[in-house]
C-alpha cells in the first residue's frame, strides 16, 4: 500500500507560505498603510491648501494600465483596484505564478474638493491629491500696492 503525504505540496511549500504571507495582496491595506507612515510619500495638515493620500503598492506590484479609481460623492470614498500578477522561483526550482485582484477604500476628507482629485504613480507608489474648499474667514483679497516715485528729501 502506497501512502501519500503532503500531496500537491510537500510541508515545504506550506512553511515557506506561511513565512511569507506578510507579502500575499491579502495584506495589502495593512502594509500599505504601514509603509506609508515610513516613508511620508505625501505629508497633509489640516491648515494645508491640499489634502494628499498616498498608497504603497510594493507588495502588489500594479502596472498603471491595471489600475482603476473611482470616486462615490456620496459616500466621499476613492475606490482603489487593480490586477496584480507576480512570479517567483523558489530554492528548489518551483515556479509559482500568482494572479491577485485588490480593492482599497480611501475615505476623503469633507473640505476636499472632489472633482479635484489626480493621481499619479511612480515606482510603486500611488498618490492622490486634490484641492481643500477654503473656508470664508481663510478667504483673503491682495491689494495692490503702486510705488511712486518721491521726491529726494533736502
Amino acid at each position: 500500500m502506497m501512502k501519500i503525504t503532503g500531496f500537491p505540496f510537500s510541508n515545504d511549500f506550506e512553511q515557506s507560505f506561511h513565512r511569507n504571507h506578510r507579502r500575499h495582496p491579502y495584506f495589502v491595506s495593512k502594509f500599505a498603510n504601514a509603509a506609508n507612515n515610513k516613508t511620508r510619500c505625501c505629508s497633509t495638515s489640516q491648515k494645508s491648501s491640499e489634502w494628499c493620500s498616498c498608497l504603497n503598492l510594493s507588495s502588489i506590484p500594479t502596472k498603471a494600465e491595471e489600475l482603476h479609481v473611482k470616486v462615490d460623492e456620496k459616500s466621499r470614498t476613492l475606490t482603489v483596484s487593480g490586477k496584480s500578477e507576480t512570479e517567483s522561483t523558489r530554492r528548489d526550482g518551483v515556479k509559482i505564478f500568482s494572479n491577485h485582484v485588490w480593492t482599497k477604500d480611501i475615505r476623503i476628507p469633507d473640505d476636499v474638493e472632489l472633482k479635484t482629485i489626480a493621481s499619479k504613480l511612480h515606482e510603486n507608489k500611488l498618490t492622490f491629491v486634490a484641492e481643500r474648499f477654503q473656508k470664508e474667514e481663510d478667504k483673503h483679497q491682495k491689494i495692490p500696492i503702486v510705488i511712486v516715485d518721491a521726491p529726494p528729501l533736502d
